[in-house]
């Protein structure tokens, strides 16, 4: 099902949220005009702006931590997407070497952010605010670690206005099956596939475009 032909508004349920990601393999949980076509939830949903934020709030959560799907910031932090489990070890094998201590020593991931991989590599899974931040940072770090599917969120440390957050985990600790199955697909054969899934989907994106929107590096 392509970006236009999800203009019935079949998405009204978790399950119908699942099935639609399936059905597409990525998509943005917003529409946004710069991912360039890229099919959107908020387009497969009878709500709009603020309210498909309301609407489909829990799913995007519930969804992940139960492992039936990835939702993250893999383009830009305003910019979460849905990953099919079929379709995630594509998106984690075009993106090379992830191994975060060369990403650093290649000027790749800075200090802070490696610290914060570490801490959890360390000491398993942890809230956001007992994560070792430098003030200011903490969205920007957070997107640049599950860019390069670092880390990912493990459950939440509460569901209420005023205490709903995350406890956050190491990426291949929460999926290894789709790291084991990224494992055995060679780089430059998975970013073909990957561009080549996002144009079967409409998206209209050139191979540099699709590079740039996942900040792949050279080979």
């Amino acid at each position: 099902m392509s970006a236009p032909e999800a203009e019935e508004a079949t998405v009204k349920t978790p399950e119908d949220c699942l099935r639609y990601v399936e059905e597409v393999g990525f998509c943005t949980w917003r529409y946004r005009p710069q991912t360039f076509g890229i099919p959107s939830l908020e387009m497969a949903t009878p709500w709009r702006g603020g309210e498909v934020t309301n609407q489909t709030w829990f799913w995007k959560d519930d969804l992940h931590i139960e492992r039936k799907l990835y939702f993250g910031m893999l383009l830009a932090p305003d910019v979460p997407v849905f990953v099919s489990l079929a379709f995630l070890p594509a998106l984690i094998a075009a993106q090379g070497d992830i191994d975060a201590r060369t990403l650093h020593e290649k000027g790749l991931l800075a200090s802070n952010a490696l610290r914060v991989y570490e801490h959890i590599e360390r000491v398993g899974p942890t809230a956001t605010a007992a994560l070792p931040w430098p003030p200011g940072s903490r969205m920007l770090y957070l997107a640049t670690l599950q860019q390069k599917f670092l880390l990912t969120k493990f459950d939440l440390t509460g569901r209420t206005r005023g205490n709903y957050g995350y406890r956050w985990c190491l990426c291949e600790d929460a999926f290894p099956d789709s790291f084991e199955a990224a494992a055995r697909i060679e780089v430059p054969r998975a970013r073909e596939q990957v561009v080549a899934h996002l144009n079967r989907q409409g998206a209209k994106l050139t191979p540099p475009q699709v590079a740039r929107l996942f900040r792949w590096q050279p080979l």
